[in-house]
C-alpha cells in the first residue's frame, strides 16, 4: 500500500503537538511554539507538494520523449520506405521512357536481324543494367551476338560458346519467359555464365516471334542482388516490344519483297500488253485497210451489176415476163443492200483509221430535226407510230451535220423497227453540265441483258422475233458508236424485255480542240 507523503508529517504534527501539552509552559508560549512548529510544517507540506508534481511532470515528460522517440524513429523508417519506393519509381519511370525510345528506334528498322542490334549502352543504362548481350538464335542450337554492351569480345565469344555447349539455347527457346541468375546458385550452368560474366546477378530472357528470327537477352546488375519481380517485368516488356518488332519488320520484308514482285511481274505484263497492243493495232489497221481495199474491190462490180440489172429490168432490150421482172426486181434489192453494207464497212474503216475528219459546227436543231423526221417519215406513217420530241429548250448542237445525222437515223431506224404499231418514240435532247445527252427511246420488245454488252460489235444481231423476219447487216450500231466517240462522246443502252429500249449517247457542248477524229 503506498502511502500519502502527508502522513509522516501529520504524525509529527500529532507527536509535538502531545510533547508541547506536556511541558509545562504558559499559555502564550505554547501557543507561540505550536504555531512556529504549524508554520514549519506547512513549509514542508508545500515543498514536498512542489517536489511531487515536478516528480509527475517528469513522469509525464519522459512519456511523451518517449512517444516522440518512437514517433521519430517510425517517421524515418517511412522517409527511408519512401526514398527507396521514389527510387524504385524513379528507376521504373527512367526504364519506360528508354522502352518508348527504343519503341521509336525499332519502328524504323526493316530488317528484322537489325533489330536486335537496337539495344545499346545508354538505353541498357536507363533501364538499370551494366552490361548486356543480345543475340540472333540460328536455329535452337547457334546464336549470334548482335549487341555486345560492356562485355569484351572474348568474353561474349566464351558466354556464346557455353550457350551453345549447355542446350541453353535450345532451353530458353522452349521457355522464352523472363529469369533471373543470383549468386550463390546450385544450377552448374548458371553458375558457369555467372562467372564468364564476372556478375552476381544476370536477367535471361528469349525472344520467340511468330514470324521473323528468335533471339536472346543477357542483362547484368551489377553490385546488388536485383530487382527481383521488377527486373523480371522490365525484361518481359523488352522482349514483348522486340518479338512485335522482328514481327513487323519480317512481315514488312515478306511484303516489300512480295511487292517488289509483283511490280517486277506487272512491268513485265505491261511490257508484254504493250507489245500485244502494238500488234493488235497493227492488225486492226491491216484489217482496216483490207476492208477498204476489198469494199473499194467490189464497189466496181456491184455497180456493173446493179447497172446491167436496171438495163434489163427497164425493158430496154425487150419485153419482160412477169418471173423476169420479179427476178431482176431481187437483183436490184439485193444489190441495193450489199452496196450499204460496202458502205458502212468503208465508213467503219475510215473512221477507225482517221481519214474521216468530223467537222464541229454549229447545228440548228429545229431544221436539223425537220430533215431527220422527213427521212424517216413513210416508215413511221407506215406503222402508226407517235413520234415525240423533247428539246428541253436546246435550240443548237455541234459537230458533222452529215454524220450526226446519219447516227439519229440510223437509231430512229432501229427503234421504229422494234416498236410495234401503233407504238410510241421518243427523241429527246437535255443539257447535262458541259455536254448534251441524247436519247431514242422505244417501246418494242427490249433487250435481253447479256446481248447488251455486244450490240455494237460488227454484225452482231440480236436474237428476236423481228429481226428473224427483217434483214440487216449489222453494222448500223457499230457505225454509230464510232461516229459518237470521234465527236468525244459515248454511247450507252438502258432495255427491259417486254418494255421497250433507249440509246443514250451524248455530245460536247463547245466544239473540240482539234478537229480529227
Amino acid at each position: 500500500m503506498k502511502l500519502n507523503p502527508r502522513t509522516p508529517i501529520l504524525l509529527f504534527i500529532a507527536a509535538v503537538s502531545v510533547g508541547l501539552l506536556a511541558f509545562d509552559f504558559d499559555w502564550l508560549t505554547k501557543t507561540l511554539v505550536l504555531m512556529a512548529v504549524l508554520g514549519a510544517i506547512c513549509y514542508m507540506i508545500i515543498k514536498l507538494d512542489t517536489q511531487q508534481r515536478q516528480l509527475e511532470e517528469l513522469d509525464r515528460l519522459r512519456t511523451g520523449y518517449e512517444k516522440l522517440d518512437k514517433q521519430a524513429k517510425l517517421i524515418i523508417r517511412t522517409d527511408l520506405e519512401l526514398h527507396r519506393t521514389q527510387e524504385e519509381l524513379d528507376r521504373k519511370l527512367t526504364s519506360l521512357f528508354a522502352l518508348q525510345e527504343l519503341g521509336q528506334q525499332l519502328r524504323v528498322s526493316l530488317q528484322p536481324d537489325a533489330i536486335y542490334g537496337q539495344l545499346n549502352a545508354q538505353l541498357l543504362t536507363s533501364f538499370g543494367f551494366s552490361q548486356g548481350l543480345v543475340g540472333v538464335c540460328r536455329g535452337t542450337e547457334e546464336v549470334t551476338w548482335q549487341s555486345m554492351i560492356g562485355v569484351h569480345e572474348t568474353a561474349a565469344e566464351q558466354v556464346r560458346h557455353h550457350l551453345q555447349a549447355s542446350g541453353w539455347i535450345r532451353s530458353l527457346l522452349a521457355n522464352p519467359a523472363p529469369r533471373i541468375l543470383t549468386l550463390p546458385t546450385t544450377d552448374p550452368n548458371a553458375q558457369k555464365l555467372l562467372e564468364l560474366l564476372s556478375a552476381s546477378t544476370v536477367a535471361v530472357a528469349a525472344v520467340v516471334p511468330q514470324t521473323g528470327p528468335a533471339g536472346c537477352i543477357l542483362l547484368v546488375r551489377e553490385g546488388q542482388a536485383g530487382e527481383g519481380r521488377g527486373d523480371t517485368e522490365l525484361l518481359g516488356i523488352l522482349t514483348t516490344q522486340l518479338s512485335s518488332a522482328v514481327e513487323n519488320s519480317a512481315l514488312y520484308e515478306e511484303v516489300w519483297g512480295s511487292q517488289r514482285e509483283l511490280e517486277q511481274k506487272i512491268h513485265l505484263r505491261t511490257r508484254e500488253l504493250a507489245a500485244a497492243n502494238e500488234q493488235l493495232t497493227k492488225l486492226n489497221k491491216a484489217k482496216s485497210d483490207f476492208v477498204s481495199a476489198v469494199s473499194h474491190e467490189l464497189r466496181t462490180p456491184l455497180a456493173a451489176i446493179k447497172g446491167y440489172a436496171s438495163l434489163l429490168h427497164s425493158g430496154q432490150f425487150g419485153p419482160l415476163v412477169a418471173a423476169q421482172a420479179e427476178r431482176l426486181g431481187k437483183i436490184e434489192k439485193h444489190a441495193d443492200l450489199l452496196a450499204q453494207l460496202i458502205n458502212d464497212l468503208l465508213d467503219i474503216a475510215r473512221i477507225e483509221s482517221g481519214r474521216v475528219t468530223m467537222l464541229q459546227r454549229p447545228i440548228e436543231v429545229k431544221e436539223f430535226l425537220e430533215t431527220i423526221v422527213e427521212s424517216v417519215k413513210p416508215q413511221i406513217d407506215a406503222k402508226h407510230i407517235n413520234l415525240e420530241t423533247q428539246l428541253d429548250g436546246i435550240t443548237q448542237l455541234v459537230g458533222d451535220p452529215t454524220q450526226l445525222l446519219r447516227v439519229f437515223i440510223n437509231l430512229l431506224s432501229n427503234a421504229i423497227k422494234y416498236t410495234p404499231e401503233s407504238g410510241t418514240i421518243t427523241l429527246a435532247l437535255q443539257r447535262d453540265g458541259a455536254q448534251i445527252r441524247a436519247k431514242v427511246q422505244d417501246t418494242g420488245c427490249g433487250i435481253a441483258p447479256e446481248e447488251i454488252p455486244r450490240l455494237f460489235q460488227e454484225f452482231y444481231r440480236t436474237s428476236n422475233a423481228v429481226n428473224e423476219k427483217v434483214k440487216g447487216t449489222g453494222l448500223g450500231l457499230a457505225l454509230v458508236k464510232r461516229i459518237v466517240e470521234a465527236h468525244q462522246g459515248k454511247i450507252w443502252i438502258t432495255s427491259e424485255l417486254g418494255k421497250g429500249s433507249a440509246f443514250h449517247f451524248t455530245l460536247p457542248v463547245e466544239p473540240a480542240k482539234t478537229e480529227s477524229a
